[in-house]
């Protein structure tokens, strides 16, 4: 693909949501919203002076598209699939990592990890602490002492990301994005 991107532009990413019949408006708009948060902090840490500096392109492809198999059994998994399939390698790799990633100490936060973040910042449209997303969870899956642990551990992870990113960046999350909206 010498002299291509390695990523969709936007308008091609917007066209395969649309394609998708999982993809309905709210979930179309929590892609956006994701996509909006993604690049904001990809921009931050180009503003910066972060290195490796994060390809926004590639933020703003993976972002959009990282719930394109929403619905489906292990929706990360899938969704790299179907974008392995359409030949962004790189794309699918921040897909499928979305859901959960426990980055170590030492490794620098890359497009993978802003999209992660910016996703856990979402509840449908709308901004939220992390807190307040897994804590929706817990109210519904609490009662299942494995699943609220798994939970529990994700928002540890979660946390941590945040300050790792807000770290970053030189300012946090609540600056640059604003206030989160309660839930």
């Amino acid at each position: 693909r010498l002299g291509f991107l390695d990523h969709p532009d936007r308008e091609e990413c917007e066209t395969l949501l649309a394609s998708m019949p999982n993809i309905n408006e709210r979930g179309l708009a929590h892609c956006r919203a994701v996509e909006r948060f993604a690049s904001a902090m990809a921009g931050a840490l180009l503003r910066a002076g972060y290195e490796p500096a994060p390809d926004p392109g590639l933020v703003s492809a993976a972002a959009l598209l990282h719930d394109v198999a929403k619905g489906l059994p292990n929706h990360e998994l899938e969704g790299g699939r179907i974008l392995d399939g359409l030949g962004f390698p790189r794309v699918a790799r921040i897909v499928e990592a979305h859901r959960d990633i426990d980055l170590p100490a030492e490794a620098p936060l890359t497009e993978r990890e802003i999209v992660y973040l910016a996703d856990k910042l979402a509840q449908g449209p709308h901004l939220v602490s992390v807190e307040e997303r897994f804590e929706a969870k817990l109210r519904l899956h609490g009662h299942d002492p494995e699943a609220a642990a798994a939970i529990r551990g994700r928002m540890a992870r979660a946390l941590r990301m945040r300050t790792r990113m807000e770290t970053a960046m030189g300012l946090d999350l609540e600056k640059l994005l604003g206030r989160p909206k309660p839930a």
